[in-house]
């Protein structure tokens, strides 16, 4: 039995609407709404005058403000009107937005149009919140539109935190954001006079209760993006700048998204691929009921989540999947092409396009096909004197273009879209049947071999065009100079076939280990050797060299962390091995293993 030293004070009016007391008298609920205080006695009886609790009992004191602060009357909380940030929203760390503030807001951008990255949008379920995202005010024709939910939770990621290539005011742009995704401006005597958006604070997304999904979300914002770009801190990141205002928006791309960042967790915390399965799936099976719309609306959702389902599965080096989600997204490029047609084109279009073709060339050298796409039928589109008149004369956006194309590509691009007639030649071996068709095969071979020598003539040189597209990188030029040598060995090979005796091999390894060496561990560039590193282990014939390659990769392993990386060590271990268990003459095919043991391997 209880003690009546261990019983708690309530007082009478906490009884009675069933709520703690903390026994202090008054206790601190009847203080705070000015209520008299009186103990509760035993057997439900109070200890006081009950007149005072009975037929004139006294109501608590509800101050109705209109001039509270926006973010609390979203909330729908009481604001105290402490300004300039009232104690909810400093407690909060949200945005402490005043009425007088939104009306010179209203006034500012009234009749200002915005366009949505889609029409349609998919519905979001379960949306990660670790990640701050800017919250909005949005003005409509007559009254704001629906706004950002705010959450009341922060996961202890402040602005500090966000890499140093994130910049949120490139998503002001109209063209490829979507209304949400603009940035409202708290304290208008700190910003420059004129200035519509400025970032203050981001906001967490909203929605998401799982703190796996947090996890993968602030894993791909800090680790998977600032990998994928391949431009390290130099420029923006372009995965940020495009896929968050989307994931924001649709959950199928948020989906797609965190499924990434489960698959580059796989080898270190495998207990998040199967999270990552789930949202895979849910992602596949959101893109199935989206695509009939795709001829009419939302193809870039389409497109971008299909890429990054692809780029999930290329990644993991072991499925073959990338392939259907590839030819797929040929008709979503169509799709896109017609609808920019009709809307105009966007940086987040042109990104969606650049990404398909660098997807689609890198896999070309597994497939030994061409592209799906050529490049310059990808991008008829863009160029048409259409679209430049509503775009701006194409040398505004040269530079941008050279930046973004660095970030995706790693490496020039036309140099990178060298593999394309490297492999087209590969396919071409089909027709090689006597001698007149061989001898045709060497020609084309030859004009593809001159094509590699002289791709940069046009930019005075290969230093030229490295400090031309690859913002003066200074790992740039080994990477391009190991490129060249991969891709002159993989055409050898196709031509002559995959013995070590030849001089252009001996020359080819000897330059690819020289210059890989020269980029250092870590790099953003690391990425791009990988090609070169398999060309080169796949024809080496030293241990020495065997040694640096397969550091090398080890290194990689855990600088860039894809599966795929690991699949590729391993392939170059199994030539290694098959080379040392046959005779000193036997040639060892490794683009047969790769094909016959490890379909999923891409090398890019």
């Amino acid at each position: 039995m209880t003690s009546k030293s261990n019983q708690r004070q309530v007082c009478a009016r906490c009884a009675e609407i069933k709520q703690a007391c903390d026994g202090s008298s008054p206790c601190s609920r009847c203080l705070r709404l000015s209520l008299p205080c009186v103990a509760k006695g035993r057997g439900h009886h109070v200890v006081a005058n009950d007149a005072v609790l009975n037929g004139r009992k006294p109501k608590a004191k509800v101050t109705r403000v209109h001039t509270g602060c926006f973010t609390c009357k979203q909330r729908r909380k009481k604001c105290d009107e402490v300004k300039p940030k009232c104690a909810d929203c400093r407690r909060l760390n949200l945005l402490c937005n005043w009425p007088t503030q939104l009306g010179h807001r209203r006034s500012t951008l009234r009749g200002d149009t915005l366009t949505s990255s889609s029409s349609s949008r998919v519905s979001k379920r379960d949306l990660p919140s670790d990640v701050q995202t800017p919250t909005v005010l949005v003005p409509g024709h007559d009254e704001l539109q629906r706004q950002h939910w705010i959450s009341e939770y922060n996961y202890g990621i402040n602005v500090e935190d966000l890499p140093n290539d994130m910049e949120f005011q490139d998503w002001t742009d109209p063209s490829i954001l979507s209304p949400i995704m603009l940035l409202d401006d708290t304290d208008s005597t700190t910003s420059p006079s004129g200035s519509d958006l400025s970032l203050v604070l981001p906001t967490p997304l909203p929605d998401l209760a799982s703190c796996e999904d947090r996890a993968l979300f602030n894993h791909f914002l800090h680790v998977v993006a600032p990998i994928l770009s391949r431009c390290g801190t130099n420029g923006a990141n372009p995965y940020l700048k495009n896929l968050l205002p989307l994931a924001d928006e649709n959950e199928i791309v948020l989906n797609s998204i965190l499924a990434l960042s489960a698959k580059h967790w796989r080898k270190c915390m495998p207990q998040l691929a199967a999270r990552g399965t789930i949202h895979q799936s849910r992602a596949t099976q959101s893109l199935a009921v989206l695509l009939p719309q795709v001829d009419r609306t939302a193809a870039d959702i389409a497109l971008a989540s299909s890429l990054v389902l692809c780029m999930t599965e290329l990644f993991d080096g072991v499925s073959t999947s990338w392939k259907f989600h590839l030819t797929g997204a040929k008709r979503l490029l169509d799709a896109l092409q017609t609808q920019k047609r009709r809307k105009g084109t966007t940086s987040l279009h042109r990104f969606l396009v650049r990404l398909y073709h660098f997807l689609d060339s890198a896999t070309t050298t597994s497939t030994c096909r061409p592209p799906i796409v050529k490049e310059n039928q990808g991008q008829n589109v863009m160029t048409s004197p259409e679209l430049q008149n509503q775009t701006g004369p194409s040398e505004v956006h040269q530079s941008d273009n050279d930046a973004e194309d660095f970030a995706v590509y790693g490496l020039p691009k036309p140099l990178f879209h060298l593999v394309d007639r490297v492999n087209t030649t590969a396919y071409e071996r089909r027709h090689r049947i006597d001698e007149a068709s061989d001898s045709e095969f060497r020609q084309q071979a030859a004009k593809v071999e001159e094509l590699i020598g002289s791709w940069s003539y046009e930019y005075g040189g290969v230093s030229q065009a490295v400090s031309k597209l690859c913002s003066g990188d200074p790992d740039a030029y080994n990477a391009v100079t190991a490129f060249e040598w991969a891709l002159r060995l993989r055409l050898h090979q196709i031509v002559d076939g995959y013995g070590l005796d030849n001089m252009i091999v001996v020359d080819a390894v000897n330059g690819i280990i020289e210059s890989t060496q020269k980029i250092r561990y870590g790099s953003p560039l690391e990425s791009c050797i990988l090609f070169p590193l398999v060309m080169a282990g796949g024809a080496c014939s030293s241990l020495e060299h065997r040694l640096i390659i397969q550091d090398r990769l080890m290194v990689m392993e855990r600088t860039c962390g894809f599966g795929y990386l690991y699949n590729a060590r391993e392939l170059v271990e199994r030539v290694w091995k098959r080379r040392a268990q046959s005779a000193p003459d036997a040639i060892v095919n490794w683009a047969r293993i790769r094909f016959e043991e490890m379909d999923g391997l891409v090398i890019f």
